[in-house]
């Protein structure tokens, strides 16, 4: 179906309907990375269109249903002006349970502990993959995360990382590890004002299940235990590639010292 077609039927859809357009669109363009310049302008309308759906009272079906929709449109950097906006980005924090005001950071670990049923999760997941891609294809997008403050609600659900599902908390670290070096300015507010390198530190302890013993001393694997599941193998190489990112422009002495207590755990 071409984009024209789904447009106009967009426009007077019921919510089923909707879900069975968007579904169709992402099933036929899931492997589409290059897309046809001449349908820019239709698709500009239909992120509008998506955006506009999801900020309605809609079930999680086809929350996750625009959510996909709109992750294959984010692939095309020239059509996220409607997605790179304060509403836009409101849109997708708001789906993926980051909360950007200072007063619900408190509410993010009862948010995302609340999740009734796996769609629900799934929809987490989704607008998480979407905030990926905006921030990664988008200078505008970073401006609005500096605006929201999502660095500070990043660090937020950086204290609940022991409650994550897999793929909540991989992309919750890719995010960080995002914003982190294409906007270097926020490295600063992460290190000091949010103290992102412990945070992230102490993510990676639970993560690869260390166990100190001393100062810079990591107790050695038992002989019986199972290798490290390649899961937390995932989040792991996130979480150091966004601490990569937070020392850039520290010390060399600070670097040292950071690096020495996290690189114990690799120690045979």
């Amino acid at each position: 179906m071409d984009l024209n077609g789904i447009l106009s039927q967009l426009e007077s859809a019921n919510e089923k309907d909707t879900e069975r357009l968007l579904h169709r669109y992402s099933q036929e363009n899931t492997q589409t990375f290059t897309f046809d310049q001449k349908e820019e302008a239709l698709r500009i309308k239909l992120c509008q269109s998506v955006l506009t759906v999801l900020g309605r009272q809609v079930q999680p079906s086809c929350q996750k249903t625009c959510l996909e929709t709109l992750r294959i449109l984010s692939r095309d950097k020239r059509v996220l002006g409607p997605v790179a906006t304060v509403e836009g980005m409101l849109v997708l924090t708001g789906m993926a349970t980051l909360r950007t005001g200072e007063e619900d950071w408190h509410k993010q670990e009862t948010t995302q502990d609340g999740l009734q049923s796996e769609e629900e999760k799934r929809v987490v997941v989704e607008a998480l993959k979407c905030l990926c891609n905006v921030v990664y294809n988008s200078a505008a997008a970073q401006q609005v995360c500096v605006d929201i403050q999502l660095a500070s609600s990043l660090c937020a659900s950086l204290r609940f990382a022991h409650t994550w599902q897999h793929e909540v908390g991989l992309f919750i670290l890719r995010l960080f590890f995002l914003l982190s070096a294409l906007r270097p300015d926020v490295r600063g507010v992460l290190r000091k004002d949010c103290q992102a390198v412990r945070l992230l530190t102490e993510v990676l302890e639970h993560t690869l299940y260390v166990h100190w013993v001393g100062t810079y001393e990591a107790a050695r694997p038992e002989p019986q235990d199972l290798p490290l599941p390649a899961e937390n193998n995932e989040r792991a190489m996130e979480a150091l590639k966004a601490l990569f990112n937070l020392t850039l422009s520290e010390s060399r002495n600070e670097v040292c010292t950071i690096f020495q207590q996290l690189s114990l755990p690799y120690v045979p």
